[in-house]
């Protein structure tokens, strides 16, 4: 298959890519974002095969820039919870929590925020019961992550569950 120059493009990008700088974090996860949605559904699934492949920094960075209201990269984004690598991991387990309506502040915590709730990803995540015991499993890693899984488990109906 002939990839297309958004393949390339973004290949090198994430290639290159830092997902704890600040130029990932201030306009390079953007130009990420941008190329992502000019793939087919071809080169997506290939972009995404190929994830498994690739070093650390450049699935954290792809990570970061997956939204779940395309399926594929909702898939992406639940399947990034497995990976070897903590860093990863984290980054997924973050955007999850994000899309799932979840945020966390100084002032606040960890706290229940639907602006953010893309609905049919949450609705996914909180009925399999495989993807909540990975989180709830991840979650009691660190006393951030836990507040985040006590709030999120209430929500979504697991909150016996706690780590």
């Amino acid at each position: 298959m002939q990839h297309t120059d958004a393949f390339a493009e973004l290949d090198a990008l994430l290639t290159k890519s830092d997902r704890d700088s600040m130029a990932w974090g201030e306009y390079a996860y953007k130009d990420g974002e941008g190329l992502l949605s000019r793939l087919d559904a071809e080169e997506r699934a290939m972009l995404f095969l190929s994830a498994k492949t690739k070093p650390a920094s450049w699935r954290g960075c792809l990570a970061s820039i997956l939204h779940p209201s395309k399926a594929d990269e909702s898939d992406a984004l639940i399947n990034a919870l497995s990976d070897t690598d903590d860093n990863v991991i984290g980054e997924a387990l973050h955007r999850i929590y994000f899309f799932c309506g979840f945020n966390c502040s100084a002032k606040k915590g960890a706290f229940e925020d639907a602006r953010t709730r893309v609905t049919p990803f949450w609705d996914r995540v909180r009925l399999d019961r495989s993807v909540l015991e990975r989180i709830e499993q991840l979650s009691q890693k660190n006393s951030y992550l836990a507040a985040y899984w006590n709030v999120f488990s209430e929500a979504a109906g697991a909150s016996g569950r706690r780590p």
